[in-house]
């Protein structure tokens, strides 16, 4: 294939999983800079990778977000290591309402639970494919599904009882 072509299809996959990408990175760390450098480790590494952008669209996209999480978990650990502020990205984010409530009882999830909500619910990922892209067994993912669906309910339940006594 000729630089060209790689090029081509380099960018069609950038303006396929930009947003997912994106999406993926902020929830996982909560900040937009820190997001935007996993998202640019995770296409960097994809532009090195030529081959995989061969693959079939579904393998690239799995393949992506497992690079993705992988970028994240390491930036995770490097901020734990350093000393950082955090921002508050879901301000720049979301506007007022549900939206942003949502999101941000989604965020104060655990990251096992906060990764299968995002990946089922806003990337509609099934269970298995979401088993093969987290390395988990289906009844593992289903099981955090469940768990983290119940611990969203009461966490939006006990926003809701804390805005009526506002």
């Amino acid at each position: 294939m000729t630089e060209t072509g790689i090029r081509q299809l380099f960018e069609q996959a950038v303006d396929t999983y930009s947003d997912m990408i994106t999406g993926l990175c902020l929830l996982r760390l909560g900040n937009r800079q820190d997001a935007e450098d996993c998202y640019q480790n995770t296409f960097l590494k994809l532009f090195k990778n030529t081959e995989m952008l061969k693959e079939d669209s579904e393998y690239l996209k799995a393949w992506l977000i497992r690079v993705a999480i992988n970028e994240c978990k390491n930036r995770h650990r490097f901020l734990s290591r350093n000393k950082t502020e955090n921002l508050d990205f879901i301000n720049l984010c979301y506007e007022e309402g549900e939206d942003r409530q949502l999101m941000e009882s989604i965020m104060s999830l655990k990251k096992i639970y906060r990764d299968v909500i995002y990946l089922h619910y806003y990337m509609g990922y099934s269970v298995m494919e979401l088993s093969k892209i987290l390395k988990a067994r289906e009844n593992t993912v289903k099981s955090r599904l469940k768990r983290g669906r119940e611990l969203l309910k009461e966490e939006l339940l006990k926003r809701n009882c804390e805005e009526e006594f506002i």
